[in-house]
């Protein structure tokens, strides 16, 4: 029941309104945190795609165009499609958003994974988050290439027995300057391979465990997975073992994987159990960074299965097809680089995939992909060693580095890969959730910042809290690019209706024509009032409100 001074508090609010408060327009706030890009108005500005190592090292596409060509194509009102078909690579990074590892960074974005053809049923590989070395321009503006399509998804080599495209794809270097990748990984990109045509190192699945060493059971080569691989090798590296010296370029070694964990779906069987354990809960490992062994890992539990991918288009958060993920890195004040913790958001539904993993300074990982020798044939087959060799890999903690995003289809499935509403805060900036609502008809009262926080407290781990909001920082946008500016709290859309935001209460109302009968949206942000984090540097990103007016007659 509302109290006489909440009713009040809300009569002398309407009466100002009635009386008529300013609109005006400012534009955007020229910072460079938060970021956001929706990518559905095919805004491309600071947005730059970058091209491949070894254009030519898969051939080329029946209309005679190299099939190693970025394919990423930003598509109105859908996002920035990454991948489409077989064999793509869809590729972009941020060249002018550089940060370190002293910045904690989240990265939120929503992203479309769906068969572009319905009736398709095979693999795929997926999509993943990058970070490159930025500190000079040795790794980045022209220099920045992506690596190779399907399991090596822009970010690891491939390498292969074959010389001449006549007899199959040829060697491709990895991304050079490469520091990490996050990939929401269909089931490929944590995986060892060793064909003539692809060879890389990764997590080794046989039921023969004598056929190499640290394999892992082939029912842990599961489908739906999120997986981090780390940096790639600075620099020539020479390899010897009792039979063989091999001496390995830049950009061909590296990149091993350094955690992966499954999400409890499978082609066969679809979503697992809920109230099973299932291999959710056990398909999961981490590499020992000290003997260049893979561990079981498979913390934090994980209740609810879910698909990595969505599998469809989806306007909303509260459609089953819905995904976002959301990468957190920390600062790791022990050693540099990150503590690393990523959630999937599915529907409504927030799972934690990997919480808290420490990137390390310095490993040791196993160089699986190296041949012991290559046997003839048609076409020749790689040998490999049965106790591949252990190496050390100093991962260079850069002073700066660049993000970007990639995208990879195999040579099996064609699939549409599609990343929109990226978001990129301060780690504890405040955070703003989208809200959508139901209503019969208006007028409509809502309290969007019910979901949302903001921090308060020095030192590392600062405490999130409704509480710590400051309501009155409330800034109400039009659109993703235009924004009404501080203390502006009226906005009348044409043809819908007016939105009106209460600071003393928290409220937001919306007003529709006379009529008026479907979906109406508007964006905001918001900050706290607790320093540091009343700073303009830790205001949120851009949330929406959505109200759905199923019934506006009198």
């Amino acid at each position: 029941m509302e109290t006489p001074k909440y009713m009040m508090k809300k009569i002398f609010f309407l009466l100002l309104v009635l009386l008529g408060m300013r609109d005006g327009v400012s534009a955007q706030s020229s910072h460079l945190m938060p970021f956001f890009r929706s990518f559905l108005d095919g805004d491309m500005e600071n947005v730059k795609l970058f091209e491949p190592n070894q254009i030519e090292a898969s051939g080329r596409k029946a209309d005679n165009t190299y099939k190693r060509a970025n394919q990423a194509k930003p598509v109105k009102n859908l996002g920035l499609r990454l991948t489409q078909g077989k064999e793509e690579v869809g590729a972009f990074y941020l060249p002018d958003y550089i940060f370190s590892t002293k910045d904690g960074l989240l990265i939120e974005f929503e992203y479309i994974m769906m068969y572009t053809n319905p009736s398709e049923k095979g693999l795929t590989d997926g999509i993943c988050m990058f970070l490159v070395d930025a500190t000079t321009n040795q790794y980045i503006g022209d220099n920045l290439k992506y690596g190779a399509e399907g399991a090596g998804f822009g970010y690891t080599h491939r390498s292969s027995v074959h010389q001449s495209i006549s007899k199959g794809v040829l060697p491709i270097t990895g991304m050079k300057g490469g520091y990490l990748a996050v990939a929401l990984d269909q089931g490929n990109f944590k995986n060892w391979r060793m064909e003539d045509y692809e060879m890389r190192n990764g997590i080794p699945y046989n039921d023969n465990l004598t056929t190499i060493a640290n394999a892992q059971l082939l029912k842990y080569n599961t489908r739906s997975n999120v997986t981090i691989r780390g940096a790639a090798g600075r620099g020539k590296k020479t390899i010897t073992t009792k039979q063989n010296t091999h001496e390995i370029p830049e950009g061909s070694w590296g990149f091993p994987v350094l955690i992966t964990r499954h999400t409890g779906w499978s082609i066969t069987g679809g979503l697992e159990d809920e109230h099973s354990n299932g291999l959710r809960n056990e398909a999961g490992f981490e590499l020992n960074t000290m003997s260049g062994q893979y561990e079981r890992h498979v913390t934090p539990r994980i209740d609810k299965p879910f698909n990595i991918s969505g599998g469809g288009v989806f306007s909303h958060s509260d459609e089953s097809t819905y995904r976002k993920a959301i990468i957190a890195l920390e600062p790791n004040d022990n050693g540099g680089g990150f503590k690393i913790t990523v959630t999937i958001q599915h529907g409504t539904d927030k799972t934690v995939v990997i919480e808290n993993y420490t990137y390390p300074s310095s490993l040791s990982y196993t160089e699986n992909s190296l041949p012991i020798r290559i046997a003839g044939g048609s076409p020749p087959k790689p040998i490999w060693y049965t106790t591949p060799p252990v190496t050390d890999l100093t991962l260079i903690t850069p002073q700066r580095l660049c993000i970007g995003f990639m995208a990879s289809t195999g040579q099996l499935t064609a699939h549409t890969n599609i990343i929109k509403n990226l978001r990129i805060t301060p780690l504890y900036g405040a955070r703003a959730e989208d809200d959508i609502y139901e209503h019969r008809r208006g007028p409509a009262t809502v309290r969007p910042l019910d979901n949302d926080v903001a921090y308060r407290g020095e030192g590392s781990t600062p405490n999130p809290g409704k509480d710590n909001l400051d309501p009155r920082s409330f800034r109400i946008w039009k659109n993703d690019k235009e924004c009404l500016g501080s203390e502006v709290f009226v906005y009348e859309a044409p043809n819908e209706g007016k939105w009106v935001y209460n600071p003393e209460l928290a409220e937001m109302m919306f007003f529709p024509v006379k009529g008026f009968k479907g979906e109406v949206s508007i964006m905001y942000d918001v900050k706290g009032k607790y320093a540091p984090y009343d700073d303009e540097l830790f205001r949120s990103s851009l949330a929406k409100i959505v109200i759905n007016i199923d019934d506006n007659q009198p």
